[in-house]
């Protein structure tokens, strides 16, 4: 069982490493994407069912490039959002209303690939070093079996 604990903190702080790592290296490429005008499809608050879940900003656009239609829903790189508040989510929502012209920065070598605001969200170069914490616990659990579960 230490093991198999030692290993899943491993694995689960890898991925954790690697997405905050890819959503870095996503967001320093789009400050260099091409420009074109968009207009917000969808612009609203996600309130959660749960109390404490955090709420989240849903907002989806769509723009045109030599005669086909995109849609994504991409703000920005990196897995993390908001602050989780209402007020920060309408913030966000507040700024992208439902039926207004954007600027979008799409990658063209692949145009589907999408953001409304280059660069990678803050708190993602916070979130790549907080995921070394489960890949160190589970190196040490493998090594010294400090979560002992009978």
């Amino acid at each position: 069982m230490d093991t198999f604990i030692g290993i899943s903190l491993i694995i689960a702080g890898s991925i954790w490493f690697l997405w905050s790592l890819y959503s870095l290296w996503k967001g320093r490429e789009s400050d260099d994407w091409n420009i074109t005008t968009g207009i917000i499809t969808k612009s609203k608050v996600f309130e959660p069912y749960r109390k404490g879940n955090p709420s989240v900003p849903i907002v989806h656009y769509e723009y045109s490039l030599s005669g086909k239609t995109y849609k994504s829903d991409r703000i920005f790189w990196g897995n993390v959002h908001t602050s989780g508040t209402l007020d920060a989510a309408q913030k966000v929502v507040d700024k992208y209303r439902e039926g207004t012209k954007v600027t979008v920065y799409y990658n063209p070598s692949s145009a589907q690939e999408s953001v409304l605001e280059p660069g990678s969200a803050q708190g993602t170069l916070l979130s790549l070093a907080v995921s070394c914490i489960p890949i160190v616990a589970g190196i040490i659990q493998l090594m010294t079996g400090f979560i002992d579960i009978p």
